[in-house]
Parts: C-alpha cells; structure tokens; sequence
C-alpha cells in the first residue's frame, strides 16, 4: 500500500499549531482562573507580585504567540505558499517572536523578586552600555540577520556565491547564514560578512544559464562540433528544461597540449531540475567522450 510522503517542514509546522492550540487553552484557563479567583489566591498567602507576575508572562507570552500565528498565516495565504515552506520573512517573524518570548521571560522573573524592570534598566544603565559594547559584533550580526531576512535579496533556496563559498542557502539564523555546497558541506558565514560582502546570486538573475569549462587534448578535438553534439545528445533527458537553440561550444583558450572549451545552455525560468544536476550529467558525458576517444 502506497503511503504519501510527508513533508517534515510541514509536519513541524502542524505540530507547532497543536502546540499553540494547547497552550492557548491551558493559558486561557490560567488567566480565568487568577481573575475570578484573585482575592482568594492572596488569601494563601501568595504575594501579589507572583500574581501580577503570572498575569504579565500568560498575557504577553499569549499575544506574542498569537500574533506571530496571525502574521505568518496571513502571509502564507496572501503568497499562496503551502504549509512548511522555509521563507525568509517567516523566519524573521520566527526570530522576532522568540527574541519577545526572552524578553517577557526575563520581565516575569524581575516581577517575581519584585523589580520595577523600567527602574532597573535605568539604574543599570552604565553596565548596559558596557554589556553592549562588549558584545557588539553579536548585535551587529543580530541586525545584519534581520536585514537579511527582511530585503528580499538573498532567500532560502537560492544559489549564490559569496567570495570562494558557493552553494545553496539552506537556512538564516541570527548569527549566521548557511549554504550547502555541491559537496553537501555545511558552510556557516557571519551575516555581517556576508552584509558586506559581493554577493552573486544565481538564482534572481534574469536567465538560468548554466555553464562549465573543460580541457581536452588537442588530438581528441578533430572536430568541434562533433564534441558539442556528442554532449547535447547527453542531455537529451533534459530538453523539457533546456531552451531550444540555447546551446554553444566555445573554445577558449589553445595551448600547446591542451585546449580549453567551455559548453553552456539556458534552462527555463521555472524549470524544477537542479543546475549541479544537470552539470553533472554533461560533465560525466565529457569524460566519456575522452575515454572512448583515447580508445
């Protein structure tokens, strides 16, 4: 019997829905609880600042998980994208939800030990200042990170290059970005490095074109475009993506042994197939060609 896959995205994605559903019933419950019954928590002997405590992270923490629930739904249905899509603007909202939910944690402990948190942060002012200072390069990467996210310029799944490092974007944290290369390494790149660094982004470029240099001997080349047929007819399993009369041959380079050519071809706009992929078949039909040829 043949089951349909499940995509892991998506399924994390409804378990994340689940998990809100819950939490917003047990929170709900929580508040009904401590406002209907208030007098007589503080008749136990529970301080009024623990009250006002729990009031203050089931209130916000329920708001900020609701919003965020709100935003990425109203997203998501606008851009028509399907449930467990990885999105740049998504992974923003993700970050700005998770770095409130720190933020009302650390409020709900200062009303726990009753601190007045405005009052705090005014007398701590100075060591603030110092805090920031030494951590500085965290920040920037931080904001550099939410930069990234929001611009449009560079989004999960899009080929780029980034100085030596070329390969897939696979994931945006605040600290750093992730490509996957074609040898699936996982590369980490501060966002600040990579704010400022020449980026080539193969994948918004108006034409797909996908080429790759080669040599071959000098006496393996009798004929150019016997060469370039041999590999088009390798590619013949891909035409549906190719556009027609898209591909060319060019000799670059002649030395004395060798001559260095390279091949490229243009795929649709909107093709689904990988460019290694496709790569990697031509490149594996060169090979053979100089196999059989030296035979």
């Amino acid at each position: 019997m043949n089951r349909k896959s499940v995509n892991p995205a998506s399924k994390l994605e409804y378990k994340r829905r689940i998990k809100f559903l819950v939490k917003a019933i047990i929170f709900i419950a929580a508040l009904f609880a401590i406002n209907t019954y208030h007098a007589e928590i503080l008749k136990y002997g529970i301080g009024e600042n623990y009250v006002k405590a729990a009031r203050f992270y089931l209130y916000a923490d329920l708001w900020v998980s609701l919003i965020r629930l709100g935003v990425v739904f109203y997203y998501k249905k606008k851009h028509k994208l399907s449930r467990g899509t990885k999105n740049n603007f998504v992974l923003g909202i993700d970050h700005i939800a998770n770095i409130l939910h720190t933020f009302i944690l650390i409020g709900t402990i200062l009303l726990l030990f009753n601190i007045d948190p405005i009052a705090l942060i005014t007398s701590l002012s100075i060591v603030a200042a110092a805090i920031a200072i030494l951590s500085k390069d965290y920040i920037a990467n931080m904001i550099n990170g939410m930069l990234i996210m929001f611009n449009g310029e560079v989004m999960i799944g899009d080929e780029i290059k980034i100085g030596e490092v070329k390969g897939k974007v696979t994931d945006i944290t605040l600290v750093n970005l992730h490509i996957t290369n074609d040898d699936e390494d996982l590369i980490y790149i501060p966002n600040s490095l990579v704010f400022t660094s020449q980026i080539y982004n193969y994948t918004k470029r108006a034409i797909r074109k996908v080429s790759f240099d080669f040599d071959l001997k000098n006496e393996l080349i009798t004929d150019v475009s016997a060469v370039e047929k041999y590999i088009i007819e390798a590619l013949s399993d891909y035409q549906q993506y190719i556009k027609d009369d898209s591909y060319m041959l060019r000799i670059i380079k002649i030395n004395e042994n060798f001559t260095s050519l390279k091949f490229q071809f243009v795929l649709h706009r909107h093709s689904a197939v990988r460019e290694k992929d496709i790569r990697k078949v031509a490149l594996r039909k060169v090979l053979q060609y100089i196999g059989e040829e030296k035979v």
